[in-house]
């Protein structure tokens, strides 16, 4: 018994025209892909890189010391500025005597002043019930913009009203003043 295959059901068996036009068509399928690919790979390309360091900026707020004629640091209350003696030595019943305090920006970004504060007060003049005031102007400039910007501000003291002359009368004091400054960001310039 023979058995006959029929090309119309089996997909296998084609004829050798059909199979090289196909190929010729998948040939040139690749050929074109392979013109793509080599297009996009023959792209040119460059980089550039930048390499630097980078470091904290000096950040000191200075004082005047009076007696030196100096700007110092005084970065604690051990290392404070000493003011003269008799400096504030008119304080009296109700009158107030005044100092001006300077600071300066010795650093290389802006500084925010904060309000002053009185850290430690010992002594006849500031104790009991009648002790007298410890008060402060206004900063000449609240913002030490850039290196060299200077501030200034008064500290008062002044005696109560109801000073007793044998009680208040030649008495001292001493204080601590802390004048504190804080970094902010640097204004772009207009």
């Amino acid at each position: 018994m023979t058995m006959t295959i029929t090309p119309d059901q089996d997909t296998e068996f084609t004829t050798p025209g059909r199979r090289r036009k196909v190929t010729k068509f998948a040939l040139a399928g690749v050929a074109v892909l392979g013109v793509g690919a080599a297009l996009t790979s023959a792209a040119w390309s460059d980089n550039v890189f930048f390499g630097g360091t980078s470091a904290a900026a000096d950040f000191e707020l200075q004082g005047y010391d009076p007696t030196t004629l100096e700007w110092v640091n005084a970065d604690s209350s051990g290392a404070r500025i000493v003011l003269p003696a008799g400096i504030l030595g008119q304080v009296g019943p109700g009158i107030s005597d005044t100092y001006t305090l300077r600071v300066k920006n010795n650093g290389e970004l802006p500084i925010q002043l904060e309000d002053p504060v009185v850290t430690n007060k010992t002594g006849g003049l500031f104790s009991g019930q009648e002790a007298a005031d410890i008060t402060f102007g206004s900063y000449s400039d609240d913002v030490l913009e850039v290196n060299g910007d200077e501030a200034t501000i008064d500290v008062i003291v002044t005696g109560r009203t109801t000073w007793d002359l044998t009680e208040y009368q030649g008495q001292t004091g001493t204080m601590v003043i802390q004048i504190q400054g804080s970094s902010i960001t640097p204004q772009a310039a207009p």
